[in-house]
């Protein structure tokens, strides 16, 4: 994938830290963020946020695990 027209720092910064960028646009903005300042940022914001959920993640009690898979399970599938 290619980065959007435009600079758009928290949209460019989501797809790089999602992997969604080809090899050479990675490397493209990989260089890119040696001078902006407004995307480094947001990649360093995107990379805190991550890590951040992750540490404070609860595993769901089994009840309730069991409650939404029988729920998922159950609803009609798209038409």
């Amino acid at each position: 994938m290619r980065l959007p027209r435009g600079h758009q720092p928290e949209l460019n910064a989501a797809l790089y830290l999602a992997g969604e960028l080809g090899r050479r646009t990675r490397r493209w903005f990989e260089r890119h963020l040696l001078e902006c300042e407004d995307c480094w940022r947001e990649v360093t914001l995107g990379r805190l946020g991550r890590r951040l959920a992750e540490e404070l993640r609860e595993i769901a009690p089994a009840k309730l695990r069991d409650d939404v898979r029988a729920a998922v399970s159950a609803a009609p599938g798209p038409s």
